[in-house]
C-alpha cells in the first residue's frame, strides 16, 4: 500500500528531478480547476485506478469512490476493463481516466462505456497522450484534438486543453529522452540531480511566459466531457 501511495504522491506533486514534472504539474492544475466547479457528495469512478493520484483533489466533493483496473492492487475495488464496465447505467457523477485510453484495444468502446455509466450531466475528466514517447510496449494509441472530438462525440460538451504548449512539450520530451538514454544507474542519478531540474525550470518559465499558444507538438491533452 505504501508503495502505491508514494507513486500517487509523486504523480500528483512531482519533483523537479522528474522528467515528467512539467506535464504532471500542469495536469494537476487543470484538474484542480475543473474539480472546484463540481458539486459535493459525488459518486466517483476511477478507470485505471491502481494508483489514484488525483483522488486527494476531490476532498470535500467526494461521496463514494470506486476504482476499476485490469490489475488487482490494494486500492482497486473491481478488476475489469474500461471497455466492459460492470456497472448499471447512470451509476456515477464523475469518471476519472488518466493516461489509460492509450492502452485500450478499442478506445471508442471505453468512451461509450464511460458515457453509459455516467448520470445525465455527469462529467468525465481524462488525460490522453498526444505527441509523446511510448513509455511501455503495451501502449497502442496517441490522440489529436480532432480525434478526441470524435472519440467523445456522444457527450453534450467537450473541452480539450493541451497540458503543455508545443515549446513546453518539446522540452519535456527532450528531458525524458536524455533520461532514457542515460543507460547506467549512476548516470541517471547524476542527470536527475543536474540537467533535469534545469530543463524543468526552463520549461516552467516558457509556459508562464506563453510566447506561443501552438499545440501541434502537445505531449498530452486534458479533457472535460459532460454527458
Amino acid at each position: 500500500m505504501n508503495a502505491l501511495l508514494q507513486t500517487a504522491q509523486r504523480r500528483l506533486y512531482p519533483s523537479l528531478s522528474d522528467p515528467s514534472y512539467l506535464v504532471l504539474r500542469s495536469r494537476r492544475l487543470i484538474f484542480s480547476r475543473w474539480i472546484r466547479e463540481l458539486g459535493g457528495n459525488l459518486r466517483v469512478l476511477d478507470v485505471g485506478g491502481r494508483y489514484q493520484p488525483y483522488r486527494p483533489l476531490l476532498d470535500r466533493h467526494l461521496g463514494s469512490y470506486v476504482a476499476v483496473d485490469i490489475a488487482r492492487t490494494e486500492l482497486v475495488n473491481v478488476v475489469a476493463s474500461g471497455e466492459a464496465l460492470p456497472f448499471p447505467p447512470h451509476s456515477f457523477d464523475l469518471v476519472i481516466a488518466t493516461q489509460v485510453f492509450e492502452y485500450f484495444s478499442d478506445p471508442a468502446a471505453a468512451a461509450t462505456q464511460i458515457h453509459l455509466v455516467l448520470r445525465q450531466g455527469g462529467v468525465l475528466l481524462a488525460s490522453l497522450a498526444g505527441l509523446t514517447p511510448r513509455f511501455v510496449d503495451e501502449e497502442r494509441w496517441r490522440f489529436t484534438p480532432a480525434g478526441l472530438q470524435t472519440l467523445f462525440r456522444t457527450f453534450s460538451s467537450i473541452e480539450i486543453v493541451p497540458e503543455l504548449s508545443s515549446l513546453g512539450s518539446m522540452i519535456r520530451t527532450n528531458n525524458a529522452a536524455l533520461y532514457t538514454f542515460s543507460k547506467y544507474a549512476w548516470l541517471r542519478s547524476l542527470y536527475k540531480a543536474t540537467a533535469c531540474p534545469i530543463f524543468n525550470l526552463s520549461g516552467l518559465l516558457l509556459e508562464k511566459m506563453r510566447p506561443t499558444s501552438n499545440d501541434q507538438f502537445a505531449a498530452n491533452f486534458s479533457v472535460r466531457a459532460t454527458k
